[in-house]
């Protein structure tokens, strides 16, 4: 679950719990009003009974809504994970179809998602002009000349998956 949704769960589990509490207070309440003060059926007695129905009812209600919302988040994440891993499944085929070894994949990849060349060496444990070397097989393998057309025609080839009216409606 995304970390925006999380902070909305979160919230609407401490609105819950709030709820809960004065659920708590109002069954005290009520019972003291009754085996302590003997105010069953009076005007009090009975608005302290309605604001605990509504209370209660408010519960149930963003209870069940809280339900939704998770089994609706949960559903959007699978969803979201099985379109990343078709996308990633694609550019990885056409990475096979370049013929790029394991090594330029790896680079070509960190490439894909922004980082630079001194990132790139960093995070892989090698130095900046490996990386750079790597990166320059990879844009040829791929026929292009940097590091904007490849990512562009990585786009390109997933753009050519969409039918062809979703491309002309966009």
């Amino acid at each position: 679950m995304r970390e925006s949704s999380k902070r909305i769960v979160q919230r609407r589990m401490f609105a819950l719990a709030a709820l809960a509490g004065a659920i708590v207070f109002f069954v005290y309440d009520l019972l003291e009003d009754v085996f302590v003060e003997g105010e069953f059926g009076t005007a009090h007695f009975i608005v302290e009974l309605i604001v605990f129905a509504g209370v209660s009812m408010a519960l149930v209600v963003a209870a069940r809504d809280l339900r939704r919302l998770r089994a609706r988040l949960d559903r959007e994440e699978r969803r979201n994970r099985a379109v990343s891993q078709g996308l990633a499944d694609t550019i990885s085929a056409q990475m096979d179809e370049w013929r790029m070894t394991q090594s330029e994949k790896d680079v070509a990849w960190l490439i894909i998602k922004g980082y630079r060349f001194s990132e790139i060496a960093e995070a892989r444990g090698v130095k900046e002009n490996t990386t750079r070397l790597q990166a320059t097989a990879v844009y040829a393998k791929a026929g292009v000349s940097g590091r904007a057309e490849f990512v562009a025609e990585i786009i390109q080839s997933l753009l050519l998956l969409l039918p062809d009216a979703k491309r002309a409606s966009r």
